[in-house]
């Protein structure tokens, strides 16, 4: 099945984005491909607490199917978001097996039949009989044909009243046959050990004599086997399989639904725990990962920390560095505590957006989402948010405006008001503009931040922020330094101007990502958006100049109208995405280039056929820098031209969970990543070069690789 690229909505305010969620249904609601509803087991919620069942139907259309718990390959399991009445909690759903659906070298895991998701809601006690309770989700999922692959979602709603918790007899059967399905947990022996890049599982049942044929083992772990065939082998001692091993980090634990067929050909399955019996198999594979494997705390945050400073010279923060010199040199004629203030509160903000941007993106890896570093760029409504938000910044640097003291909210933060608040919210700006660098040093810090604890986690990722902070801190706190920074004049009101340029540079810049990720229709769609904005702020500078501001309040209420129905537009013009492997990447220079494909990749590996996988993004700066001024030079061609060298293409400018996995496997938490396999290479023992590229520098890491 081909690789879906699943739309995420993140249920979290990134700068100027916001959640977008279809309206509530309190009935079976059909969506293109897919009819979906929420029910619930029984007629009314007790009064005195106790469990509700809810069932989550999903019935794709003819042809199509949706995705089991681990979908394989390709797909998206179904899921969830709820939104309760306090004191009410949902627990996991409950799936039936699944079958397995080829597709070319792919294996997925699939229904093609309708589904009942069964989960139980627990509810507290002491409600009152007769009032109404609503339960609300958000559904999304993923259903594909054998052409393409359609994510999906959909607002569900349920209201019962509160009552006996009596059994709804219009669904009993419904809820019944659901059950059936699911497979009966059994506490058999059942173990797995790693050697040799297999895995192999040993299940010791109850009673060998069921006969077991037709078996097969639907493993839940998406970082443990590959999902081709498996070997199967019934002796004295139980059941064996035979896997082959993921790349990458491997589970210590995982569960597996066994399915299989009994002496009387009666279908059976069972849900069992297993547990690994040998040394963890992560040792195998710590070249692959040395950031997990090899760096301990210190490390990772003296790396996080460098790799902090070094991000204030990337281009993704110079505007944001010309705006705190720019006040920095307004505090210059001032005593030396507000500077000192000013950058203390500068640090926080940049401290608070790093400790919210590990948290969503733990939180996100937690439920099972392929997140990395510069995640939300992935998102079309954050990026067409974050544009809006730079344009506001430059007609605010330009003088179109000023923000009164009226305005509530992060811009008059960002460029007006009090110096504190200014220099907290430039703070929580600089980061947002950051995340589509990634500078060296970074990337080890970043890789092993996601593979620990929370708390060592954000460690990390605070160290890496307190990096970002530390020129200006220094500015602040160092007289030396401070006295360096030119003297308060006309000239300022000039720079001032000047910083209005690479903001609006920089919003172009989001705009055509927006076009890269939606198609033209939406990035142009998206410039009227941000040229209504425009419109609303001039017109809201004129009415702060004029006397008469009727006229001009109607024109910001039109402007922002405009732009706001303009941006939804955008939202509703998502482009099928694009599949690897269904055509070549195009061209980089002298080079012709493939889409990833990680089976492909493998392939190249195992022929002895030299490869180049390169990890991009369009949204990522340092990618662009390095793809112009080293990979597409004629130097670079040459190399790789003369070896025979195949270069693949991993563009992660929109989600895609076979490319983050990869970036897993390599100790990287975003891209860039840059790996070259000669001949006789394996995935362990890639060589990995460095974040910022010169034509020099990948020539001989090629030519250094070839000769061991």
């Amino acid at each position: 099945m081909p690789m879906a690229v699943s739309q995420k909505i993140i249920a979290v305010v990134w700068g100027a984005a916001v959640l977008a969620v279809s309206a509530p249904s309190a009935a079976p609601l059909k969506t293109r491909y897919t009819t979906v509803d929420l029910i619930a087991e029984q007629a009314s919620i007790p009064a005195d607490g106790g469990v509700v069942t809810l069932g989550f139907h999903i019935e794709p259309d003819p042809a199509w199917h949706a995705y089991w718990s681990n979908p394989g390959d390709a797909g998206k399991e179904p899921s969830l978001e709820w939104i309760l009445p306090d004191g009410f909690t949902v627990g996991e759903f409950a799936f039936p097996p699944p079958h397995v659906l080829p597709f070319s070298d792919l294996n997925t895991y699939a229904y093609e039949e309708a589904i009942l998701l069964l989960a139980d809601l627990q509810v507290p006690p002491g409600l009152r009989t007769g009032d109404t309770v609503s339960i609300l989700g958000r559904a999304s999922w993923v259903v594909c044909d054998d052409r393409i692959c359609v994510p999906d979602r959909a607002g569900l709603s349920l209201r019962l009243e509160v009552g006996d918790g009596g059994i709804n007899d219009d669904v009993a059967s419904r809820f019944a046959a659901a059950r059936a399905k699911i497979p009966e947990s059994v506490s058999w022996p059942a173990s797995y050990t790693v050697a040799d890049n297999k895995v192999e599982f040993a299940i010791a049942p109850a009673d060998i004599r069921e006969g077991f044929d037709s078996a097969y083992l639907f493993v839940n772990s998406r970082n443990l086997v590959q999902y081709g065939t498996q070997s199967f082998e019934l002796t004295e001692t139980g059941l064996h399989f035979v896997m082959d091993a993921a790349p990458g980090q491997l589970d210590s634990r995982t569960e597996a639904i066994l399915t299989w067929k009994n002496t009387d050909g009666v279908p059976s399955a069972a849900a069992l725990n297993f547990s690994q019996a040998a040394a963890p198999a992560v040792a195998t594979w710590t070249a692959v990962n040395p950031a997990s494997g090899t760096m301990g705390f210190l490390q990772a945050a003296i790396f996080a920390f460098i790799g902090g400073v070094i991000l204030n010279l990337m281009p993704c923060v110079f505007p944001i560095l010309g705006m705190k010199s720019l006040s920095l040199a307004e505090l210059g004629g001032r005593d030396r505590s507000a500077a000192r203030e000013s950058g203390v509160i500068y640090t926080i903000g940049i401290l608070v957006a790093f400790a919210i941007t590990a948290g969503i993106l733990l939180a996100l890896r937690s439920a099972g989402e392929a997140a990395g570093w510069g995640f939300q760029m992935q998102n079309p409504l954050i990026v067409i948010g974050l544009g809006l938000l730079m344009v506001a910044v430059g007609m605010n640097l330009f003088g179109a405006f000023e923000f009164g003291t009226r305005i509530v909210g992060a811009g008059q933060g960002l460029t007006g008001g009090s110096e504190r608040r200014k220099a907290f919210f430039t703070g929580l700006l600089a980061v947002v503009v950051a995340t589509p660098c990634m500078a060296p040093f970074m990337a080890a810090a970043l890789g092993y931040a996601l593979t620990q604890p929370a708390t060592t986690a954000v460690a990390v990722f605070l160290m890496l922020g307190l990096g970002l902070a530390f020129p200006y801190l220094a500015l602040s706190f160092v007289p030396a330094l401070g006295r360096m920074m030119p003297k308060p004049g006309k000239w300022m009101e000039t720079f001032k101007r000047f910083l209005a340029f690479p903001m609006i540079v920089t919003a172009l810049w989001l705009f055509w990502i927006l076009g890269r990720q939606l198609g033209a229709t939406s990035m142009f769609v998206g410039l009227l958006s941000a040229t209504a904005l425009a419109f609303a702020l001039w017109a809201y500078g004129g009415g702060q100049r004029a006397s008469g501001k009727a006229g001009w309040h109607a024109a910001v209420a039109a402007g922002v109208l405009m732009c706001v129905y303009m941006a939804t537009q955008v939202e509703a013009k998502k482009a099928v995405p694009r599949v690897a492997g269904e055509a070549p990447a195009g061209t980089l220079g002298g080079l012709d280039l493939e889409r990833f494909d990680p089976d492909a990749v493998r392939g190249y590996i195992a022929d002895g056929q030299p490869a180049f996988v390169y990890f991009t993004a369009d949204w990522c700066i340092s990618c662009k820098v390095n793809e112009r001024v080293a990979l597409s030079t004629d130097r670079v061609a040459e190399a790789f031209n003369s070896r025979g060298i195949k270069v693949i293409e991993g563009d992660w400018t929109t989600e895609d969970p076979a490319i983050t996995e990869w970036l897993e496997m390599y100790g990287r938490a975003g891209v860039p990543l840059y790996l070259y396999f000669p001949s006789g290479s394996s995935l362990e023992t890639a060589t990995i070069l460095p974040q910022i590229l010169t034509s020099g520098i990948v020539v001989d890491s090629i030519a250094k690789a070839d000769v061991f």
